[in-house]
């Protein structure tokens, strides 16, 4: 700080006996302090300032990640109300029974329904094949392994 330059200060009026009571110690409370007690000050609330913003980013970084999880959350039911939908507009010409298994395919045509037979039995235990007949219809036979 610059000697040469000098800053005044107003300071509020001390009156040691306000409505004649006296509330301080007027020689604690009136003593000359050193002008270097000002820049001290100053360096404190410099400081003061600097913690509040550091407070104040992780404070927002902590809610950036609360957001990003609940984004997450978000996209995660809305996949699943998307599959539940799917699975309940899904054709299907049985009594769907709780407890039992069953299993969702799709035509060549997109339309998905249900079966109880699973991919794995129904590609072991027979091959559909088409044959041509005597008037070159076509019918589908079994073979069974």
């Amino acid at each position: 700080m610059d000697p040469s330059i000098s800053t005044t200060v107003a300071l509020v009026e001390s009156n040691s006996n306000p409505c004649g009571v006296q509330l301080v110690n007027v020689n604690a409370v009136n003593k000359s302090s050193d002008p270097m007690d000002i820049v001290e000050l100053a360096k404190q609330v410099q400081k003061a300032d600097e913690f509040t913003r550091a407070n104040a980013g992780s404070k927002l970084t902590v809610i950036a990640e609360q957001i990003r999880f609940l984004q997450e959350q978000a996209k995660k039911v809305l996949m699943e109300s998307k599959r539940n939908a799917d699975l309940h507009h899904a054709a299907c010409n049985l009594v769907k029974k709780p407890g039992h298994i069953y299993y969702l395919y799709e035509r060549d045509s997109g339309q998905q329904y249900f079966s109880i037979i699973s991919p794995q039995v129904s590609l072991v235990t027979s091959i559909i094949y088409m044959r041509g007949t005597q008037d070159n219809s076509t019918s589908p036979s079994f073979l069974h392994r």
